[in-house]
C-alpha cells in the first residue's frame, strides 16, 4: 500500500495527496510548462485541503492512508506530550491507545507497533493480533496488502536483523536486506547488499529475486510498489545526490523522474495509475512538493500546495 508522511498542527491531507492515493482518472498526455499545469489543475479541481484534527493536543501526523480515504497516524493527547495513534474515517478520528499504526488497507486492516510491547501488530475489527518475530526480541512492520500480507523487519534468535513476510498466520525470512512494500499481487519491494560495498533495489515475488539495478555508486533502494509492479525509489547520481526512480517491468526499465532544477528528488507514493507524489529541489535549493505523472514533473507549489503540506 502506498504509505504518505504529514505533520500538520493541526494536520491536513493536501489535494495533491488525494490525487495521488485516490486513483484519480487520468488525462490525456501534456507537454511541459503551462500546458501540463493546466492539465493537473484540472485533475485536482474537486480536492480540498480536510482537518483531521487531533486527540486533544495540537500535534498530530499520518504514517497512511488507503484507497477509501482512511487515515491512520499519531496524535497528541490534551497534554501535549502523551500520543496515541489513531484511525480518521468519514469524519471521525478514532483513538487508538498505545497502538502506533505503520499502514492500512483497503480493508481496513491496520499494521503497527505498540509502545508497551515489542513486536509487530495487526489491528483487526477493533482487535489487535500479536504477529511475533523470527526468534528474536523485536520486529516492525512497514506494509500491508489488500490479501491481509504483511512486510517488515524483524530480530532473529542468531542476532540478525532481516525482512520478513506474514501471510497467513505464519512469518518467514525473506532473502533481502531491507523492505518497504508490497502489492496485492506478493511482489514485495525491498533491496539487497550487492557484491562488495554496494546496495542494490529488489523485487521479490514467489521465490525469485529480481535485481533492478544501481546508478554509478552501485547504490539503489525502493520506496513503494504498486498493483502493476511498478516501483519507486532512488539511485545516487554521479555527485551522489538522491534522484527519484521509476521501474517498470516487462522489461524493467528505469526512469530518472527528474528534479525542478536543484540535485534531488524523493519519491514518496505511487498509485496504481503510476502518479507519483514526492518532494524535489528547486534552482534556489528549497524543496517543493511535486506530482510526477507521463513523464511530466510538476511543482504543486504552483497549484496552491505549500511547501510543508505533504
Amino acid at each position: 500500500m502506498p504509505r504518505i508522511s504529514i505533520g500538520r498542527t493541526p494536520m491536513l491531507v493536501v489535494a495533491a495527496l488525494a490525487l495521488v492515493l485516490a486513483a484519480a482518472s487520468p488525462v490525456a498526455g501534456a507537454g511541459a510548462g503551462s500546458a501540463a499545469e493546466g492539465s493537473i489543475t484540472g485533475a485536482v479541481r474537486g480536492y480540498r485541503l480536510v482537518d483531521l484534527g487531533t486527540l486533544g493536543g495540537r500535534i498530530s501526523y499520518a504514517t497512511a492512508m488507503n484507497d477509501r480515504g482512511a487515515v491512520v497516524g499519531g496524535s497528541a493527547l490534551a497534554d501535549d506530550f502523551t500520543f496515541h495513534g489513531f484511525l480518521w474515517r468519514a469524519g471521525k478520528m478514532t483513538d487508538l491507545g498505545l497502538f502506533r499504526p505503520m499502514d492500512i488497507n483497503n480493508k481496513g486492516q491496520i499494521v503497527g507497533t505498540r509502545d508497551d510491547r515489542n513486536g509487530t501488530y495487526l489491528w483487526r475489527a477493533g482487535k489487535l493480533i500479536e504477529l511475533g518475530t523470527l526468534g528474536g526480541a523485536f520486529s516492525s512492520p512497514r506494509a500491508i496488502n489488500d490479501r491481509g500480507d504483511v512486510v517488515g523487519m524483524s530480530d532473529t534468535a542468531d542476532g540478525r536483523y532481516v525482512p520478513f513476510l506474514w501471510s497467513r498466520g505464519r512469518m518467514r525470512e525473506l532473502p533481502l536486506n531491507s523492505v518497504s512494500d508490497i502489492n496485492d499481487k506478493g511482489q514485495v519491494a525491498g533491496g539487497r547488499v550487492h557484491g562488495t560495498g554496494g546496495f542494490h533495489a529488489m523485487v521479490w515475488h514467489a521465490g525469485k529475486v529480481t535485481d533492478l539495478g544501481a546508478g554509478p555508486f552501485d547504490r539503489s533502494n525502493t520506496y513503494a510498489i504498486n498493483a502493476r509492479g511498478w516501483v519507486i525509489g532512488w539511485m545516487f547520481s554521479d555527485t551522489q545526490r538522491e534522484r527519484g526512480i521509476l521501474w517498470r517491468p516487462r522489461p524493467w526499465t528505469a526512469t530518472d523522474v527528474g528534479t525542478l532544477g536543484g540535485a534531488y528528488t524523493q519519491l514518496k507514493s505511487i498509485n496504481d495509475h503510476g502518479q507519483i507524489l514526492g518532494m524535489s529541489q528547486a534552482g534556489d535549493g528549497n524543496e517543493h512538493p511535486v506530482l510526477w505523472r507521463r513523464g511530466v514533473l510538476i511543482d504543486l507549489t504552483t497549484l496552491g500546495v505549500g511547501a510543508n503540506d505533504h
